[in-house]
């Protein structure tokens, strides 16, 4: 089964105490949300030290084996799509890959 990997690059709000909530409901909720999602293996979250032309905060990793990249967003779009508003949508980004294997 093909394997993908789902990279968020995020980062809160710019309101007093937004880091703090967006922390909260991504380890509390978001995560929880991205784990119920078939064929789900791993969230795991890193803090930038460095970067290049993307200026985010956070990174977020989730890794996945299902059937096809459609059906993973599918189902991304029905279970891990209640976002909360400390979340700054309007900057965020996000690559869905799928792993290279010499079968293709």
């Amino acid at each position: 089964m093909p394997k993908f990997l789902l990279i968020a690059l995020n980062g809160p709000t710019g309101g007093e105490g937004d880091e703090a909530e967006y922390n909260k409901w991504y380890d509390e909720v978001h995560a929880f949300d991205l784990m119920s999602i078939t064929g789900a293996k791993s969230v795991r979250r890193f803090k930038v030290e460095a970067q290049n032309r993307i200026d985010k905060p956070y990174v977020n990793v989730t890794e996945f084996e299902a059937e096809s990249a459609g059906a993973l967003m599918k189902e991304l779009g029905e279970k891990a799509s209640d976002f909360s508003d400390k979340i700054d949508r309007s900057t965020s980004v996000f690559v869905l890959a799928r792993e290279i294997t010499s079968e293709g």
